[in-house]
């Protein structure tokens, strides 16, 4: 929630040691509160997978609507 827009936040599971980047992408508000659109980078066992999404916060939570 914190990390700034176009910054990339990463870290390692260390059970399984799948890597993990999410970026924000967009930020803005909607009717229920802040929303976000964000890049998921996954690194798993060697292949890289990239997903896109967006989530917004409602009730104090952050939930993916997208």
């Amino acid at each position: 929630e914190t990390t700034p827009t176009n910054q990339a936040s990463s870290w390692r599971n260390p059970d399984s040691g799948n890597e993990y980047t999410v970026t924000p992408t967009r930020t803005y508000a909607n009717d229920s509160g802040p929303c976000r659109d964000y890049t998921t980078e996954v690194n798993i066992d060697g292949k890289r997978e990239t997903a896109t999404g967006t989530a917004c916060r409602e009730d104090g939570k952050w939930r993916v609507v997208n």
